[in-house]
């Protein structure tokens, strides 16, 4: 048995992180595992923001296209919905460009947020490939089931989701 660097606990021989701390045992500047209540905080973010801002913009847009027909001017409402459109589209795609910046950076806008990044195993940032296949193929796979691979975390010895483990990634807290 090896002794965790951070908390003096016995670790299995073998293992990458301490059970009591969550702390890497080989590479302590790595981080901490990241709890799955965090996670789950990140992946409501990057699945809501974009969401929500959104439906701000079609709901300006519809209010503008209404107050148009309301006042009687078609090209009012016209405008009002085009120009809502077009936003709520452009903003769709800053986004698209932001989380994928992030991906480069081994995280996303939510894991960013709340301090959180994506390691491989060897304690490198994941990569833009990396984070690509992991939430554009691997998060699909894990809710394919019921959710099981998202619920996986809760029960694996390193709160790996299939998406994770179909990578070989660790999130971890900064």
């Amino acid at each position: 048995m090896a002794k965790c660097p951070s908390c003096d606990a016995d670790v299995p021989t073998g293992a990458r992180w301490c059970a009591i701390c969550r702390a890497n045992v080989i590479t302590r500047e790595v981080g901490r595992l990241a709890s799955p209540g965090r996670r789950l905080g990140a992946y409501f973010f990057d699945l809501l923001a974009p969401l929500i801002a959104l439906s701000v913009i079609l709901g300006v847009s519809g209010a503008a296209a209404f107050a148009g027909v309301l006042t009687g001017t078609r090209a009012g409402a016209d405008a009002g919905v085009g120009g809502g459109l077009l936003l709520a589209f452009l903003l769709w795609v800053a986004y698209v460009i932001w989380a994928l910046v992030l991906f480069a950076r081994g995280t996303t806008p939510g894991k960013r947020l709340l301090g959180m990044r994506v390691v491989k195993a060897d304690g490198r940032n994941a990569g833009f490939f990396t984070m690509l296949a992991r939430e554009w193929i691997g998060k699909p796979i894990s809710g394919l089931f019921f959710l099981l691979g998202y619920l996986w975390i809760l029960f694996d010895r390193d709160s790996q989701g299939w998406h994770d483990k179909l990578v070989s990634t660790y999130v971890v807290v900064r």
